[in-house]
């Protein structure tokens, strides 16, 4: 009845909960990778021991490119090139104000140091302009007159915000693109006020996708005015310069079969942009050659059927970051807000244009900094070297709690064990990227998570030596080292938020393992320890151990 009833209490004891989050944490953790079971294993039963260690995997846990091997890329953005052209797309829209008002446009527009300059053939046309924007613009600009120049700038707020939201805006658009290739592990983090940290593990082919990620992919839409040969035969027909308001773009290779049209004479200023743009796809024409069909959102549509009934019978170019995909002939007004582009050399081509038009245009070209790479052996060094880092200190502080705590010195080696198993099992829930900055995090926190047993188990002297029952001494650890063990841990937590919150992509790796060990710590430390000394004290018929 004795053994029932201490049997009974030992399926309820918090102990079996901890038991259970352990074996189900473990289903959710790890997997058999198909491919490594599949590969020929050594004879007997080291062998096939063997043999599945090496098939088993993290499935939530990424590796970072230190550890899988890859490409490790930084870019600058280029913020003063996006307020450039944010200053010609407001230029565009006075321009069209003075259009309403029956004003005179300026014959010069240029940007010098954040500033859209515009000239007027005379000052009393400027003086006119000036006072018509100053009734129509917002706040967002500020004007300013002077001798028939009319200068615009952004106001201050509004400069400022632009350049916080370029880099978060590339940051976005870069993970969308990236995510477009289905490669797990790739990741995209703003660093300081004007660079992205682009991490590429296990790619084969990063040159591509380097090619794919400094694409701007700006999508226009212009009506052709004139094309030529070559870009001289354009400018010969301006005296050698164009207005302000054209721009010559040149063809792709292959743009025209015959070779010839090249070069084409458009407006400065698009008629339309892919801002509208919603879906594309790879499709193939009549002729089974690739192609990429495009959908506008419905007001995007609007001004395409606009667009296209205006200019019946002329020539609708295509444009992408300033060359001239193609060209049709527009021959009767599409108001469906779709359309295709063609004359595109492969599959792979028009997959890539595809991926990066349905991400987004970037608001800033993007310059290389830095390019590093790692190999995939010396990625597996690292975790070689970063796993023995943990097995020394998880022996080197065996041996101490064994020799100087005894048997409760084995029980913190177990809450240490369980420690560093919630730390992955939080690590796999959110699906983090584990870095060899990382692995340091966890080997710190071995360290660290010692430090609950050791209050614990130092207080249990202290009633000991008072005289108070073992049970109630180790009940009273527990409590009384509570202060003290929460104050430490919540401190470096919180420095682990300022790591991660300021830090590059090495510090957040760091201060993420930080992070979850901290929380790991408090759960395995307390509760965990609470409920395997609750067990022994319920369950068995030991009462007390040698401390």
């Amino acid at each position: 009845m004795q053994t029932q009833s201490k049997l009974s209490r030992a399926l309820v004891s918090p102990l079996m909960l901890w038991v259970g989050v352990i074996v189900a944490g473990c289903y959710f953790m790890l997997s058999l990778d198909q491919k490594a079971l599949k590969q020929a294993r050594q004879p007997g039963l080291m062998g096939t021991a063997r043999h599945y260690y090496n098939a088993l995997k993290f499935s939530h846990i990424k590796k970072g490119i230190d550890l899988e091997g890859g490409t490790y890329l930084v870019y600058t953005v280029e913020i003063e090139k996006a307020l450039e052209i944010k200053l010609l797309g407001e230029g565009r829209g006075i321009e069209n104000i003075l259009r309403a008002k029956n004003l005179a446009l300026p014959v010069k527009k240029e940007v010098v140091d954040t500033g859209l300059n515009m000239t007027f053939a005379s000052e009393a046309e400027g003086k006119a302009a000036y006072a018509a924007l100053t009734e129509s613009k917002t706040n967002s600009l500020r004007l300013k007159l002077s001798d028939g120049v009319l200068r615009a700038t952004f106001a201050p707020e509004v400069e400022q915000a632009t350049r916080l939201g370029v880099v978060e805006q590339g940051v976005n658009v870069l993970t969308n693109r990236l995510g477009g290739y289905g490669v797990e592990g790739i990741i995209v983090q703003q660093h300081g006020d004007h660079q992205i940290v682009i991490q590429l593990p296990g790619i084969d082919d990063p040159e591509h996708v380097k090619s794919v990620i400094t694409k701007t992919a700006l999508l226009e839409f212009k009506i052709i005015e004139d094309m030529a040969g070559s870009r001289e035969a354009l400018l010969d027909k301006y005296d050698g310069e164009l207005p302000s308001d054209k721009m010559i773009v040149p063809g792709r290779k292959g743009t025209d079969e015959e070779g010839h049209g090249q070069f084409f004479l458009v407006s400065a200023y698009p008629d339309l942009t892919g801002d509208h743009l919603i879906a594309a796809k790879v499709d193939h024409d009549e002729y089974n050659k690739p192609m990429v069909s495009f959908k506008l959102d419905s007001e995007g549509g609007r001004e395409f059927g606009e667009l296209t009934s205006n200019n019946i019978k002329r020539n609708l170019g295509i444009i992408i970051d300033d060359v001239m995909y193609t060209y049709p002939q527009i021959q009767t007004a599409i108001t469906g807000g779709s359309g295709v582009i063609n004359h595109i050399a492969s599959v792979q081509e028009a997959l890539d244009l595809s991926i990066i038009l349905k991400s987004g245009s970037l608001q800033a070209p993007l310059k290389m900094e830095q390019e590093n790479r790692v190999g995939a052996s010396l990625g597996q060094d690292s975790i070689y070297k970063g796993v023995l880092a943990c097995m020394v200190a998880l022996a080197l502080l065996f041996f101490f709690s064994l020799i100087y705590y005894k048997i409760p010195g084995l029980f913190a080696i177990i809450t240490l064990l369980v420690n560093i198993f919630l730390t992955l099992l939080f690590l796999s829930y959110f699906k983090a990227t584990l870095t060899l900055p990382g692995i340091a995090g966890i080997v710190l926190t071995i360290g660290m998570a010692i430090d609950a047993s050791i209050l614990i188990y130092e207080r249990v002297k202290d009633e000991l030596k008072i005289g108070v029952p073992f049970k109630k001494a180790m009940l009273d650890g527990f409590s009384d080292a509570m202060p003290v063990i929460l104050d430490s841990n919540i401190t470096t937590f919180l420095t682990g938020i300022v790591l991660f919150w300021y830090g590059g992509p090495a510090i957040k790796g760091f201060a993420v393992t930080l992070m979850a060990g901290i929380v790991a710590t408090l759960l395995s430390g307390v509760l965990f320890l609470k409920s395997l000394y609750k067990f022994c004290f319920d369950c068995t018929s030991i009462k007390q151990f040698k401390i």
